[in-house]
């Protein structure tokens, strides 16, 4: 494959179509390169440069380059070929021409008045010829994506944004096993911690307007987020798809969102009506948690093991606060060198808990101490970050 840049540093480059043995074939004498084509029977690649104002071409490995059409032309965008005639796309003059593609004799005007004439293609059977592959039977063997390589053994296989391929060479895993969750005002975002490349994916949810804080829900595979313009509590799958708006009534400022995945509720908090509240994850069985003495009820996380939510308030009085999980047994656990607390989290294997602060600009800890009663009782699970890890956990209450 080959593509061209126009950045800082402006060049045509190849690579595999496997996304091996990446080079730069032009690097001198290119400005803006936009239109790029090849002439699959000789074996040309033509390129154009809107700044320059010329089309060139060269071998495909970018040797015994040659001026095609220069100086004439005003902004070429997009070129193609068919047969002996190279054609191309122009801003300035809004029209698609034409000319001879070994001597750019011949110029046309093929079309003009084209509103942003953007890219052009050429579609004829004996341009694209029907060769053998090793993709060609069977997929190559692959689960998913067959690549073709130029070097032996001429293809790969390859997964799905984020995925991993499993020991086989052959076959994905179902799916990213270490997930992170962003949410970005407009939009949501997953990012696979699995690969070292943390390319991010968009949910395809729409309308979204002011995404605040996100959780997810590992046995249903719902995320769950806060909309503050739209004033409303939703969730989709972890795909984007079933989307469906859970809570809109007496909502103010929705912010920190935490899902409680082993009573199956979800707990909230408002910084416009200052509450905590609780629903089922379907939205119903609503319930006003906590109403007294909060001023900007920030961030918030669970411990479903224990019994305990967490959450940070960056009001006049800063502080962080825990209760049971019922609203219940309220404690403020501190409440000294804080100045607008945010993030929150807790390590649930560890036992300690994390918060960011915007004013100080700090993430810091601090250890939650255990007193630890009776014996081992089961496996819990959690999900960190998407991750499901399993811990041998004790009844426990935290000092």
């Amino acid at each position: 494959m080959y593509w061209t840049d126009w950045g800082e540093e402006p060049r045509i480059e190849r690579a595999g179509m496997d996304g091996t043995n990446r080079q730069i074939i032009v690097h001198n004498q290119i400005y803006w390169p936009n239109g790029l084509t090849i002439d699959l029977e000789e074996q040309k690649l033509y390129w154009a440069d809107a700044k320059l104002s010329f089309i060139h071409k060269a071998n495909l490995d970018g040797t015994a380059r040659e001026a095609v059409v220069e100086g004439s032309l005003t902004h070429p965008f997009a070129l193609t070929l068919y047969d002996e005639t190279l054609y191309w796309t122009d801003w300035q003059t809004r029209s698609i021409h034409a000319c001879n593609k070994h001597t750019g004799e011949k110029r046309r005007e093929i079309l003009n008045g084209i509103y942003s004439p953007m890219d052009i293609q050429v579609l004829g059977q004996e341009r694209q010829p029907n060769i053998q592959t090793p993709c060609s039977e069977r997929n190559g063997g692959c689960s998913h994506l067959c690549l073709l390589s130029p070097m032996p053994p001429f293809y790969s296989c390859a997964c799905p944004t984020g995925v991993k391929l499993q020991e086989d060479g052959k076959t994905c895993r179902p799916g990213a096993e270490q997930v992170l969750l962003l949410a970005r005002r407009t939009d949501l975002r997953r990012i696979s911690l699995d690969l070292p490349d943390f390319t991010d994916i968009v949910l395809q949810v729409s309308d979204i307007r002011h995404a605040i804080a996100i959780d997810y829900d590992p046995v249903e595979g719902y995320v769950y987020w806060t909309d503050d313009e739209v004033r409303a509590i939703r969730r989709s799958r972890i795909d984007g798809s079933d989307a469906q708006t859970l809570v809109t009534n007496e909502i103010n400022h929705p912010d920190g969102i935490a899902v409680d995945w082993v009573a199956r509720n979800l707990y909230w908090t408002d910084t416009g009506t200052d509450r905590i509240e609780v629903t089922r994850l379907n939205g119903t069985s609503r319930r006003v948690l906590i109403s007294e003495n909060l001023d900007e009820p920030r961030a918030i996380v669970l411990d479903p093991i224990n019994g305990y939510m967490y959450w940070t308030d960056w009001g006049e009085m800063a502080k962080i606060e825990r209760a049971n999980l019922d609203g219940t047994d309220r404690v403020v656990l501190l409440n000294t060198s804080l100045g607008w607390p945010n993030g929150l989290a807790v390590d649930y294997v560890a036992g300690k808990l994390y918060w960011g602060d915007a004013k100080t600009d700090k993430i810091e800890v601090s250890q939650l101490k255990f007193y630890f009663k009776g014996e081992l009782l089961c496996c819990g699970i959690t999900l960190l970050r998407g991750l499901l890890i399993r811990f041998p956990f004790t009844k426990s209450i935290y000092e």
